[in-house]
């Protein structure tokens, strides 16, 4: 497998690199990135936890209906320009945050921040991934991956030591050139031949025209989504209220912390098992059971507090998670074809936004009503199960002709 890997990643290391540049720089819209900066922002801006999250929250719902259709865009011109695009986007909102006067214009900051990071520079980086390697799709798209991987084991450490060094607008100014200089290296690997819109090469005779067809009455869709939002939406969840977690289980909350290095090193090692055998057993084959480990996570969240369970928990939802990241892009490649992958990723990807933004405020409502941590892991692992059965149910809907195809050549 890892020779596989080698050969794989020696051969097309130019699209590689590209793709996981661009995952890389997109920490920079991602909510561990932007939490190192909350202590500054709210004291600065006088806001509480409380009034910082809503805005933050209000921020990442927003862009993700702004995501809807701007992800479509990158259809109607080249990959090199749409990435562009987006990188001034991400950097202008860099600035903006260095630049705020008051907590409006923060919040403003968020959700430009949320629309370039976690948005559309994912979203360029696995659609161009997935088009190029519509064979390999497993492996390329868990390569890319380490590119986040790699962004969050450097940097945190750098940027907390870079805003002790000139302080956190400065510091923000710094990540704007980040920005800028990453993307124009990224580039430098991205092949012009392989830069051609996608909708210019569609023909009249195209089959796979569904475009006309609403997504969200597309029981392709309906019958997959819940399970894949269902990471995005746990994880952001736990993870936003672990301190919580750690006074209900009475944990030392450097013992769950340390938690995250074990799910960071294990998502990584995940992310290259993992890519193999989606190529060979096919993604519809593979959804159905993707979300098991996070369900046994889950019910040994609700059921048990012994010490053991912190990092097990973590191991066993980096699992899923490391699965989820890897095979959504590949599934719309298989489901819909390539030609509607960025229409359907970018759809997907609002959600997958609305998931991570409401779950903080759903759980921390849950909490205040007196619903402990341990229930609701109870609660998600009985949704985990029911998302995962209603999964099975895509391996008998027809995808379309040309989907068709490219998953027979798969």
């Amino acid at each position: 497998m890892i020779s596989a890997y080698l050969e794989f990643s020696r051969t097309n290391w130019r699209h590689l690199s590209f793709g996981a540049l661009l995952m890389a720089l997109s920490s920079f819209g991602q909510t561990y990135f932007v939490s190192l900066s909350g202590t500054h922002f709210r004291e600065t801006f006088l806001l509480s936890d409380g009034g910082l999250g809503t805005a933050y929250a209000v921020g990442t719902f927003v862009s993700a209906m702004t995501l809807t259709w701007a992800g479509r865009l990158i259809d109607y011109t080249t990959v090199r320009m749409f990435t562009w695009v987006v990188a001034a986007l991400l950097a202008g909102a860099c600035v903006l945050v260095a630049v705020s006067p008051n907590f409006i214009v923060l919040a403003i900051a968020f959700y430009f921040l949320r629309l370039g990071g976690q948005g559309l520079m994912v979203h360029t980086a696995l659609t161009a991934t997935a088009r190029t390697f519509p064979m390999d799709a497993g492996k390329a798209l868990g390569i890319v991956a380490l590119g986040m991987s790699a962004a969050q084991a450097f940097f945190p450490l750098a940027t907390v030591a870079t805003m002790d060094l000139i302080g956190w607008r400065l510091a923000w100014i710094v990540h704007a050139v980040v920005v800028i200089a990453g993307i124009a290296l990224a580039l430098q690997f991205f092949p012009r031949n392989a830069d051609t819109p996608i909708r210019a090469r569609k023909t009249k005779g195209d089959r796979s025209g569904n475009a006309s067809q609403p997504l969200w009455r597309d029981l392709r869709l309906l019958l997959t989504l819940p399970a894949v939002l269902a990471s995005p939406f746990i994880v952001t969840g736990f993870f936003f209220h672990q301190a919580r977690l750690a006074e209900e289980k009475n944990w030392d909350i450097g013992w769950l912390a340390g938690g995250f290095v074990a799910f960071a090193v294990v998502q990584a090692i995940a992310v290259i098992a993992i890519g193999p055998a989606i190529d060979r057993l096919g993604t519809k084959r593979v959804l159905p059971f993707f979300l098991l480990p996070q369900a046994l996570g889950m019910l040994l969240l609700g059921l048990v507090s012994e010490y053991w369970v912190a990092p097990v928990y973590m191991v066993l939802m980096s699992i899923s998670a490391a699965f989820g990241s890897t095979l959504a892009t590949a599934l719309w490649v298989e489901l819909f074809g390539s030609v509607e992958l960025a229409r359907v990723r970018s759809v997907v990807e609002a959600g997958a936004v609305v998931a991570s933004g409401a779950s903080p405020i759903l759980m921390g409502l849950m909490i205040d009503a007196g619903i402990t941590l341990s229930v609701q892991a109870l609660g998600c692992c009985v949704y985990t199960l029911l998302a995962s059965t209603i999964a099975v149910g895509v391996q008998k809907v027809k995808a379309p002709p040309m989907a068709e195809d490219e998953a027979r050549a798969r």
